[in-house]
């Protein structure tokens, strides 16, 4: 090789070195104070980079909101505190923080807004978050952006304003794991957005795509300890979440809502909750919320959970059809009640209006388009039914321990008449609770080696394969086909396999006090 060959290579391996440590970037905030970490964000120009928050375990307070705008062009950037969660959080094991970053939140409303990009990964670790004043917030911590790599773990998350959500996630995917959530009141713990939005801001469009049941189209929750008695996450909005591997603390409880539960906005669309261990009290009957699950909209996978001191494990409800908890308005400047072919937002097929808009075991359908009072079925350019598909609620393997009280339910339809039917809308493992009856292929669902499946079948109904860890569904008359298989655990933001960015080279930082 000439000399000129090896200069010129030489170059361009020095340039290249250059332009890695011009693109990686390492910020120190002065102090946790608001102004210094403001001051730290705004400072972020490169494209990977990380923002370290320093150790103040006496907690350091915030009384002006904090946002996080990630510049276009950043593909990873990690806010990085001194907090440390110990331990796997999940069933069987625990976990303990010890509290180092500490930020007191007296915000009045969101705290901490961040803004991702998409095609570019945001994590937040090590931070101990305390909102503990001011007015509740619909997201202390607010993300949101696009981005499908976002990662929160080993925090801690201490919600002491009653009516609070501690994070609102916003058209975002990717993992919250190894994180403790505590709770001293009825605060949200998550208050599930959309994966999947569209202009309107109301979520009509995710109610227009496939399931995507085992991919990684879902906003995981994953090996998290939640104690205190909120509800764990509140799906609204048409979210997509996987809940799974968590262990849930005495008196915490889940909560959806449907469309019809405020303004305009849709129901949860879909959820995966499986391998968690939920506890609620030992005298469930003198609580009127003794059920797992307020279940108001959409379709779910829910298997492999351990459920103790709860009467009910899933509750039905149908807030259109009564009065009970919302008021509707009729159309065209709302929703209208489902029922008696009230509103032709629903397929009115009996005096129940079934199927009710978004109601339990509903999926895809056509796009709404518009606002009330000119909110439309794109299709047919008027108010009627978007022809949602029948995507049935799959429940098994799961154990629901009974104690003294009763009554012991595994679901219930909480208004009369209901309008999710069994074995039709869902499908429960046989036998349970309530129905001591053998699995024989011909109603809900059975479980065990994916070759014991009876060789008989009726259509929809499920077979749980202990083996190959698939739910098996009986595809046409005793043709059982492949339906669902739990996405890689763990997941892959946690597990390394998919970082959502370059690594930064190592040695090769810029430092900014």
């Amino acid at each position: 090789m000439t000399r000129i060959a090896k200069y010129l290579l030489l170059t361009l391996f020095l340039s290249g070195l250059y332009s890695a440590a011009a693109r990686a970037q390492t910020i120190n905030a002065a102090s946790c104070s608001s102004s210094d970490v403001q001051t730290a964000f705004n400072s972020v120009t490169a494209a990977t980079t990380t923002v370290n928050i320093p150790s103040c375990p006496s907690g350091t307070a915030w009384t002006t909101p904090v946002t996080l705008n990630i510049p276009a062009g950043n593909t990873s950037l990690t806010v990085q505190g001194q907090t440390t969660v110990a331990g796997t959080c999940a069933p069987g094991g625990a976990c303990t923080p010890s509290d180092s970053t500490v930020i007191v939140d007296n915000v009045s409303g969101t705290g901490l807004t961040v803004n991702t990009v998409t095609g570019g990964s945001f994590r937040l670790t090590g931070i101990t978050f305390n909102p503990s004043s001011g007015t509740p917030a619909y997201g202390a911590i607010d993300v949101s952006g696009g981005s499908t790599s976002v990662r929160f773990d080993h925090n801690h998350f201490n919600d002491t304003v009653n009516g609070d959500h501690t994070i609102q996630p916003d058209a975002v995917n990717g993992v919250f794991d190894h994180n403790f959530f505590d709770s001293t009141n009825q605060a949200n713990l998550f208050f599930i957005q959309p994966t999947i939005n569209g202009p309107d801001g109301e979520s009509n469009a995710t109610w227009t795509v496939p399931d995507n049941f085992g991919t990684s189209q879902f906003l995981f929750v994953e090996n998290n300890f939640f104690q205190n008695g909120a509800f764990i996450f509140d799906c609204d909005f048409g979210g997509r979440i996987v809940f799974r591997y968590n262990t849930g603390g005495t008196n915490s409880r889940i909560q959806t809502h449907g469309v019809g539960s405020g303004a305009q906005r849709r129901g949860c669309r879909a959820m995966e909750v499986y391998q968690n261990t939920f506890t609620f009290s030992s005298n469930p009957n003198t609580n009127s919320f003794a059920f797992l699950v307020d279940y108001e909209s959409g379709t779910a996978m829910w298997w492999g959970n351990t459920i103790t001191g709860f009467s009910t494990f899933l509750r039905e409800d149908e807030v259109r059809s009564n009065t009970d908890t919302y008021t509707q308005t009729a159309t065209p400047n709302g929703w209208g009640y489902c029922g008696n072919g009230a509103s032709n937002w629903d397929q009115n097929s009996n005096s129940s209006g079934y199927a009710c808009l978004d109601q339990i075991g509903r999926g895809a359908g056509n796009l709404l388009t518009g606002s009330f009072p000119n909110l439309v079925n794109q299709l047919t350019g008027t108010i009627s039914w978007p022809n949602q598909a029948v995507v049935p609620v799959y429940a098994w393997d799961n154990t629901l321990n009974t104690n003294s009280y009763a009554p012991n339910h595994y679901w219930v339809n909480y208004e009369s008449p209901a309008t999710a039917t069994e074995n039709k809308d869902y499908y429960l493992q046989l036998p349970n609770v309530d129905e001591n009856v053998t699995f024989n292929g011909t109603k809900g669902v059975g479980q065990g080696l994916a070759s014991a499946k009876p060789s008989t079948c009726t259509p929809a109904v499920g077979w749980w394969g202990t083996d190959t860890q698939t739910l098996y569904v009986c595809q046409t008359t005793n043709t059982w086909v492949s339906y669902y298989t739990p996405y890689t655990y763990p997941h892959p933001l946690v597990s390394g396999l998919n970082s959502g960015g370059p690594a930064a080279p190592t040695n090769l930082a810029v430092a900014v006090q």
